[in-house]
C-alpha cells in the first residue's frame, strides 16, 4: 500500500442510495471501517420509502461530521442522483461507491486516492462493458483496447471504486446516466461513427467514452470491480477470483432489485411503494428462474438481502422489517431457492468480508 499523503487537497464519496434501510446499516457499519480514509461522504437517499424509513438512516447518521444526507422523495436515475450530488460537492477529489459495494481492506481507499492525488494517473478505476456491440468495437478500434481476462471487460468504467479529480467530470457533458442511440444517429465520442443499429449504453457509458478522449490509457489505472457471481461457492473451493485472498473490496451487483422491486408485501407491492400503490392480488413472482445457474443468480441476492435483516438494529422499523423478511421468504419458496446453498453462501462471504484469510 502506498503511504497516505500528506495532503492540502480533500477526498469527497458520492453514494447514491435508493432506500433499503437494512442494507444501509450493514453497509454504514463497514463505511466506518474504511471511512478514516476519506473527508466527506455525499449520500443521495432516493426513494418513495416511508418517512420511518428515512428517519432512520437520518438518525444513523446525524452525528457523523463527515456525512452529508441529501434526500428526494422519489427515485430517481442512477446518473442523475450522481449528477445532483456532484453539485454539491465542495471537494477535490472525488470517489464513486455503490450501496452494494463493500470495502473492508484498510488502506485499500487511501491508495487509489493517492494514485491520483500524486498525478501518476488521472483515473483509477474498473473496466465495464454494459453497452451495445458497435460501441464496443469501434471504442476497441479507436484506443487500441484488449477485451481479455476474467470479469468485466470493455471501454467503460464502473460508476463504483472509480476515482478523479472533480474537474475531470466536470469537464464531461456531466450525462452520467444510461444512454440510447438509434440507428443512423452519431456517437460524437466515437469520431462521430454513424450507428447501423440501435445503440444503447448503460450508466456512466457516455461518460467514459467522453474521459477517454481526455485522458490518455497510460493515465488510468485499473483495478479489480470484484463482482458478485453466481458461481462464487465454486470459486471459494478453487480459492480463485473474490476467494483468492487478495481481494480488499467487494461489489455484489444487483441488490437494487430488492426492497424497490423483488421483495414485496403480502399485496404485491414492492416495499418501498406499500404505502403509495393500491393493494394489488398477489400474485406468483415473475421473471422465475428457468436454470440452475439462474437460481444461483437470484440465492446470492437472497444470500444479501437475508444478511442484511439478521444484523439490523433490533429498535425500529420493526413492521418494515418483519414485511422484508416475509418478502425474502416469499422469493425463496416461490422461486424454489436452495436454502442450503443460500446458507453456504453466507458462511463464506461472512468471512470474506470480515477479511480472514481463506483456507
Amino acid at each position: 500500500m502506498l503511504k497516505d499523503l500528506r495532503r492540502k487537497t480533500s477526498r469527497a464519496v458520492i453514494l447514491p442510495f435508493p432506500g433499503d434501510p437494512f442494507l444501509f446499516q450493514f453497509w454504514y457499519k463497514m463505511f466506518k471501517i474504511w471511512g478514516k480514509e476519506v473527508d466527506k461522504l455525499y449520500i443521495y437517499l432516493n426513494s418513495p420509502i416511508e418517512k420511518d424509513a428515512v428517519d432512520c438512516v437520518r438518525e444513523l447518521v446525524k452525528k457523523d461530521k463527515k456525512v452529508v444526507l441529501f434526500y428526494e422523495p422519489n427515485q430517481v436515475e442512477h446518473g442523475e442522483a450522481i449528477k445532483r450530488t456532484l453539485e454539491m460537492v465542495k471537494e477535490d477529489y472525488i470517489m464513486l461507491v455503490e450501496d452494494d459495494c463493500f470495502i473492508w481492506g484498510i488502506g485499500a481507499v487511501s491508495q487509489c486516492f493517492n494514485f491520483i492525488e500524486c498525478g501518476r494517473f488521472d483515473i483509477v478505476g474498473s473496466k465495464r462493458g454494459s453497452c451495445g456491440t458497435e460501441i464496443l468495437e469501434q471504442a476497441k478500434k479507436k484506443w487500441g483496447l484488449i477485451y481479455e481476462g476474467f470479469g468485466d471487460q470493455g471501454p467503460n468504467f464502473w460508476p463504483n471504486m472509480f476515482f478523479c479529480k472533480k474537474e475531470l467530470l466536470l469537464k464531461t457533458s456531466k450525462n452520467f446516466g444510461a444512454k440510447a442511440w438509434k440507428a443512423g444517429d452519431k456517437i460524437k465520442e466515437l469520431d462521430n461513427y454513424i450507428c447501423t443499429s440501435d445503440q444503447c449504453g448503460d450508466t456512466f457509458v457516455q461518460t467514459s467514452l467522453e474521459l477517454r478522449n481526455i485522458v490518455p490509457e497510460s493515465q488510468i489505472h485499473y483495478i479489480p470491480q470484484n463482482h458478485g457471481h453466481p458461481e462464487d461457492f465454486d470459486h471459494y473451493q478453487k480459492k480463485t477470483n473474490l476467494f483468492s485472498g487478495h481481494a480488499l473490496w467487494c461489489h455484489i451487483g444487483s441488490l437494487s432489485s430488492g426492497i424497490g422491486g423483488l421483495i414485496k408485501d403480502e399485496f404485491d407491492r414492492p416495499l418501498t411503494r406499500r404505502l403509495i400503490d393500491p393493494p394489488g392480488i398477489a400474485t406468483k413472482l415473475k421473471n422465475a428462474p428457468t436454470s440452475d445457474f439462474e437460481k444461483k443468480e437470484y440465492e446470492r441476492r437472497v444470500q444479501w438481502w437475508d444478511m442484511f435483516y439478521w444484523s439490523a438494529s433490533r429498535f425500529g422499523l420493526s413492521d418494515l422489517k418483519l414485511l422484508y423478511k416475509n418478502g425474502i421468504d416469499r422469493i425463496v419458496n416461490q422461486f424454489s431457492l436452495n436454502r442450503k446453498r443460500i446458507a453456504k453462501r453466507k458462511q463464506i462471504y461472512s468471512m470474506l468480508i470480515s477479511g480472514d484469510k481463506i483456507t
